[in-house]
């Protein structure tokens, strides 16, 4: 009898991967999971600063965090947790939606605020990986243009460009005639020069580009009798001045850092050129790069370590900066820019202030900064972030969509409440 009740007993079936992937306790697990990073990111953002903690908590596949553990101010020992990175648990959070909220949802008149949310939800993930893939930012700094039309010669009071906030290229010119020739390579293909060294060989022309000793924050310096160096030190092809790039603490803030590195030129004549690069931004004091410049062959040639350079389909000006301070104090209440925007023959004033950029041809411009802060103005120069997001307006549909969800859903309660049995006996 037991075997014949055990045959006849139905068989558990085992979950689908389907399921397992809309499963309600894979979303728990998820969102576990994000609130874990986001507390844990929070707390390594004192140390490390935000530019660190985004990099390897939300944009990467996976981490070892670290929670220091102490005992009424005495700190006791590190705690080293495994995790993967916001960056799949997202994605998962997004499969885990799909499967879960939209497909196996099902689909009739009593679930359609539901599945509205669900879809609303899903463009705000779908939002978060545009901007992390396909978007650019960087900064625009300008001094407030003369209103006579004559300024300071080096000042820069408009342009159509701006730069990173963090990633460096290398540029190399070549002077044709009246023309400069540029050719850039990228951060990234220069990896190697921190600690070791990178060859670059131009095609077409007679010398190749060693660059080695890069430092992430540093300042060159002249050498001394009295100046220590602890870096190589250098002196420029026809100069007595020999230079060295003085290591610097790194800034949390990575923007505040300044990058530097070490080039040989090597021509095919055996000739060797020995130099340093230095990546400082010095717009907008000076609108003008000063390149590493030297001859080979007879043609002249530059080389720029600098922050990446991206266009803007529009010319910027700064016609003015306003700033209002709290009364009795020099802390800023408001401050604001008043530009003007020219494209072509045709020009339009603006204005950039807090909770009000200025939204043109897919950039976005934010007022964020302003100086010189100790000392104070005029002439004032205004910096503003500057984004190209495709992605820019879905968050605000993915919320407007969202809202639209949970009302659809309430009103459809409140009506089956109001005509439900159920009022009827609260009446009584």
């Amino acid at each position: 009898m037991t075997a014949v009740a055990e045959s006849l007993a139905p068989a558990r079936a085992s979950a689908s991967p389907l399921a397992l992937l809309g499963s309600m306790k894979l979303a728990v697990v998820l969102i576990v999971l994000l609130a874990l990073l986001t507390w844990l990111g929070t707390l390594a953002q004192i140390d490390e600063g935000l530019w660190k903690v985004q990099r390897d908590y939300f944009e990467s596949w996976g981490l070892i965090a670290q929670l220091p553990l102490s005992w009424w101010g005495t700190p006791l020992f590190t705690l080293r947790i495994p995790l993967p990175g916001a960056y799949p648990v997202m994605g998962l959070l997004f499969v885990n939606l799909v499967v879960g909220g939209l497909m196996r949802l099902r689909w009739n008149v009593r679930n359609i605020g539901v599945l509205v949310v669900h879809i609303g939800i899903a463009l705000l993930l779908i939002a978060g990986f545009v901007k992390l893939e396909a978007s650019y930012s960087g900064h625009l700094a300008l001094y407030e243009a003369p209103k006579g039309g004559s300024g300071v010669a080096s000042r820069l009071y408009e342009a159509s460009t701006f730069v990173s906030f963090h990633d460096y290229e290398l540029a190399l010119l070549t002077e044709r005639g009246e023309q400069v020739e540029e050719r850039v390579v990228a951060e990234a293909a220069l990896a190697n020069a921190r600690g070791g060294s990178v060859t670059l060989a131009p095609a077409g022309l007679p010398f190749k580009v060693q660059l080695h000793d890069w430092l992430d924050n540093c300042q060159p310096r002249q050498k001394g009798p009295m100046v220590n160096a602890v870096t190589p030190v250098v002196s420029e092809t026809g100069s007595d001045v020999a230079v060295f790039l003085e290591p610097r603490p790194a800034n949390k803030e990575r923007e505040r850092n300044v990058a530097g590195c070490y080039v040989t030129v090597l021509a095919d004549d055996g000739t060797r050129i020995d130099s340093v690069l230095f990546g400082a931004e010095l717009r907008p004091f000076e609108k003008r790069r000063v390149p590493f410049c030297f001859t080979v062959a007879g043609v002249r040639y530059g080389l720029d370590l600098r922050r990446v350079m991206f266009d803007l389909p529009y010319t910027i000006r700064l016609d003015r900066f306003e700033k209002n301070d709290h009364p009795g104090t020099t802390m800023a209440r408001d401050f604001r820019s008043f530009v003007t925007v020219r494209e072509g023959a045709a020009e339009r004033q603006a204005q950039i202030y807090m909770n009000t950029p200025l939204r043109k041809d897919g950039f976005v411009l934010y007022q964020t900064n302003w100086g010189p802060q100790e000392g104070g103005g005029p002439p004032w120069y205004s910096v503003l972030e500057v984004s190209n997001n495709p992605s820019d307006m879905w968050p605000a549909i993915a919320c407007g969509v969202i809202a639209l969800g949970l009302m659809i859903h309430f009103l459809r309660k409140l009506g089956a409440f109001l005509t439900s049995s159920t009022r009827e006996a609260l009446k009584a």
